[in-house]
């Protein structure tokens, strides 16, 4: 069973909480304050500092280095669609 799970663009823990949500480019936690946004296959900090990207399967950090596999990550949240936003979701809530 994983330990989070996605509904609609909702992230939300094993309890049904609501970690945090996209709102069409951003990232935002569960009061609404905007933490990250999506440009293209990069993930950048609110204040627009590239943080991670998303190559392939692969999820990147700022240096190019592998942090992990989008496989790996859709094991961990249920109902998981989507490449970079779920990567997004993933950087700023579970990792």
């Amino acid at each position: 069973m994983a330990e989070f799970k996605m509904r609609g663009d909702d992230l939300l823990d094993r309890r049904g909480s609501k970690l945090g949500s996209i709102r069409s480019d951003a990232i935002v936690d569960s009061r609404g304050s905007r933490l990250g946004k999506i440009r293209g296959s990069d993930i950048l900090d609110h204040r627009g500092s590239k943080v991670a990207s998303v190559r392939g399967t692969d999820i990147l950090d700022k240096s190019g280095r592998r942090i992990t596999k989008m496989d790996d990550v859709r094991k961990q949240i249920d109902g998981a669609k989507g490449g970079t936003s779920l990567a997004a979701l993933w950087i700023f809530f579970i990792r």
